[in-house]
């Protein structure tokens, strides 16, 4: 009689057990729907890693300019080297041996220097195929005499320079380091345009 009622005891008990351990599993099952907050988070992370990634190859494809092409650390202290209010304009165009370079403003004296691009698509460097002085304030219209005939449809580089080595000689690289502005080296780049297009769609 005894052991009867002890076995019912232990049964009791075991039941309870079992019980109780259902409850825990709902417990984990509540505290697993965390996880689709650390997904989300997780892909929120991966478009913050995408963008910065698409920031850093717009800059790149903007100017293609090594990064070597700007001022060394040492040279922050260079008046007019970094510049907050210098433009840089070409256009594309045709040239017959020469570049016209629309605007350049610039709070120093300096160089327009023509370049060609390299097998990467960015400027050729430290080789160019023309330069032209500039002054200090606001120019229009500078004219760069070419050395070289490029191809129609080329692509080809503007860099601008401050003319701090021996005054009216060109000497890059070297003192007439390229300008730049928040940290951009200033270069643009433009296409050598057919002169006669329409000589071209008459013979079609």
């Amino acid at each position: 009689m005894f052991m009867k009622a002890l076995l019912a005891v232990l049964s009791a008990t075991f039941l309870l057990l079992g019980c109780s351990g259902s409850g825990t599993g709902d417990d984990v099952s509540d505290s697993g729907a965390i996880a689709p907050e650390t997904s989300a988070q997780s892909e929120t992370d991966t478009e913050n890693e995408d963008a910065d990634i698409t920031a850093n190859n717009d800059t790149e494809d903007e100017t293609g300019v090594p990064e070597d092409v700007g001022s060394e650390s040492d040279d922050e202290d260079i008046p007019g080297l970094n510049q907050k209010n210098v433009q840089l304009i070409v256009e594309d165009q045709s040239t017959a041996g020469q570049i016209i370079v629309e605007k350049v403003a610039t709070s120093r004296d300096g160089w327009v220097s023509i370049h060609k691009t390299d097998a990467e698509g960015g400027m050729q460097l430290p080789q160019s195929i023309g330069e032209a002085r500039v002054d200090s304030g606001d120019n229009e219209e500078i004219v760069v005499d070419l050395w070289e005939a490029p191809d129609i449809g080329e692509k080809l580089w503007v860099l601008l320079h401050i003319d701090a080595g021996e005054r009216g000689q060109y000497e890059f690289p070297g003192e007439d380091k390229a300008v730049r502005k928040n940290g951009e080296t200033m270069a643009r780049s433009f296409i050598v345009e057919d002169p006669n297009p329409e000589d071209e769609e008459d013979t079609e």
